[in-house]
């Protein structure tokens, strides 16, 4: 079932992309392969004026979080709002709960209760999954430019570029004339292993790893009055597969054995 959910998500966003070219005057589009040179170019002027030009004001938001264990267990459903600012230069992401009668919080403690938090993989379920995408210029296509291929498509002073790899993300970036970021999208290409095991004084402490099997992202940018812009509406789904975890004590002792997990997870972040 959720094979056919990814097939979903991502036949919407190429036929979303392609409505948009079928609607626009072909007349009045470029479409070109980026040089190596001139996507380094673009990316660091794209870089630079989302330095420069987003708004660190705090703003309302709200946020929904769902995660399942095994596609049908819930294990934790947020639906809350937040006051949120971010400083893009610093990497610093402020999130504070904002008292609101109509906040929802559901915590499913019987399995979450066996880790100290420094072991709970709902830190890669929540918290990750909003740092890494909300961190624009850390995005991993404004970075490994050497892994991707670009092709780049400029319309009513809109410029589109099209990324792909075979090893991680496809997907496209919109900005205008000014270099302001106005719409992001990218999906996993292929799934993606990740290992977060940890040792200390050589002691084994614990061995975590597992697969990110999907990955879908999808980031709309607004302007304020001021000219600054802004993530107006962010929506991602995750999926990690064959998640297995092992705790030892500091005498070597297995003490919590977790074997092949599977989690799903959604993310939409909105702007009030």
């Amino acid at each position: 079932m959720k094979k056919y959910l990814i097939l979903i998500l991502i036949s919407l966003f190429w036929n979303n992309l392609f409505a948009q070219i079928e609607d626009t005057d072909l007349q009045e589009m470029v479409i070109e392969r980026v040089s190596r040179r001139n996507i380094i170019d673009i990316i660091e002027d794209i870089k630079k004026q989302t330095y420069r030009n987003y708004s660190e004001e705090s703003s309302k938001y709200t946020i929904t979080q769902q995660s399942f264990l095994n596609q049908k267990d819930t294990l934790l459903y947020v639906n809350s709002l937040y006051d949120l600012s971010m400083d893009l230069k610093s990497k610093k992401i402020n999130k504070v709960k904002v008292t609101n009668p109509k906040n929802k919080d559901f915590l499913k403690e019987a399995f979450f209760s066996r880790y100290t938090n420094n072991d709970s993989p709902m830190y890669w379920l929540t918290e990750v999954i909003i740092r890494k995408n909300i961190n624009i210029p850390e995005l991993d296509f404004l970075n490994n430019i050497n892994d991707y291929q670009y092709i780049r498509t400029t319309d009513k002073g809109i410029t589109t570029i099209t990324f792909f790899t075979d090893d991680y993300y496809e997907g496209f970036f919109k900005y205008d004339q000014k270099y302001n970021l106005v719409e992001i999208e990218f999906y996993l290409t292929k799934p993606y292993p990740i290992d977060h095991s940890q040792t200390n004084n050589g002691k084994q402490l614990f061995v975590k790893n597992w697969i990110l099997n999907a990955e879908v992202v999808r980031i709309k940018f607004k302007q304020d009055k001021r000219g600054k812009i802004y993530i107006d509406r962010l929506t991602a789904y995750e999926e990690m597969r064959d998640y297995n975890f092992e705790k030892f004590d500091s005498k070597g002792n297995l003490i919590i054995q977790d074997d092949n997990l599977n989690f799903n997870s959604s993310l939409i972040i909105k702007k009030q």
